[in-house]
């Protein structure tokens, strides 16, 4: 089966929820605002990916098809350059998201042998920890030995990880994060051809109406910024610092760190 990384990008479309951002284009596609989120996705997402141990993965991006055409080829440009033939850049019209990747799984799997694929979220300024792929995997084909009754297909819930908060002053604070059924670390194994899609469903109702399985091995599995332009509620528990033993973890789940961690430094010095 293939890991596809999933990430809506500036979109302009229908996908649940929605910010005040994602409804007005002068705002989604505001220059200064478009720079700040591509450098987090190069330093966080892209980079995350390319930090895989195992790179049997295609990740698939979808943005607005109104998209200034500088920042479009950019984004192709970053993508191709890092992942090269593992990644692929959709600009389409205003539309449900869901019913977009659904479309977009097909067409990446439609000349793969694989009965099943895995849909994992990734927000464009997140990063998920280097061996989330592989482990995911293994989850997923023990899931596939034991098939759920009336249901053809699984979701994951990573529930522990990271909040990355970028203080208003450029420093970096780091806080424990365990959150069963959160967007970050969510996972959905299907067939090729189902009507399942990660986008199309409420991740909050998601026990009540779906089957799962919540994996928390203590480990950090996922990082999640939050910082002034969050497209979403950034929410985080300023009482549960990391500890110098997370610290540790932190560091060797995310090798991506060191380099944001220097540049945001330098931003604030400078």
């Amino acid at each position: 089966m293939l890991p596809i990384v999933e990430m809506r990008y500036a979109y302009f479309g229908q996908s649940g929820w929605r910010s005040e951002a994602s409804r007005d284009k002068a705002v989604l596609f505001d220059a200064d605002r478009l720079a700040e989120r591509f450098r987090l996705f190069r330093s966080l997402a892209l980079a995350s990916l390319a930090d895989q141990s195992d790179g049997n993965f295609h990740f698939a991006l979808l943005t607005s098809e109104d998209l200034p055409a500088d920042h479009l080829a950019l984004l192709r440009e970053a993508v191709g350059d890092t992942l090269g033939d593992r990644g692929s850049v959709h600009a389409r019209g205003p539309g449900v998201a869901g019913d977009i990747f659904r479309q977009i799984r097909q067409g990446i799997m439609a000349e793969r042998p694989d009965s099943h694929a895995l849909e994992v979220v990734l927000d464009d300024d997140d990063a998920l920890a280097k061996d989330f792929l592989a482990d995911l995997g293994q989850s997923a084909r023990l899931a596939l030995a034991r098939p759920t009754p009336a249901r053809d297909y699984m979701f994951f819930s990573h529930s522990r990880g990271v909040s990355m908060v970028i203080e208003e002053d450029g420093s970096l604070n780091f806080y424990l994060r365990e959150s069963p059924y959160n967007n970050q670390g969510l996972a959905l194994l299907a067939p090729v051809a189902s009507r399942q899609n990660i986008y199309l469903i409420s991740h909050k109702k998601l026990a009540w109406n779906h089957p799962s399985l919540v994996i928390n091995d203590m480990q950090f599995h996922y990082l999640r910024t939050i910082h002034a332009d969050n497209d979403s509620a950034g929410k985080y528990d300023r009482s549960k610092p990391l500890k110098p033993v997370h610290r540790r973890q932190m560091r060797d789940r995310f090798p991506l760190l060191r380099a944001f961690i220097a540049d945001q430094h330098a931003r604030k010095q400078g």
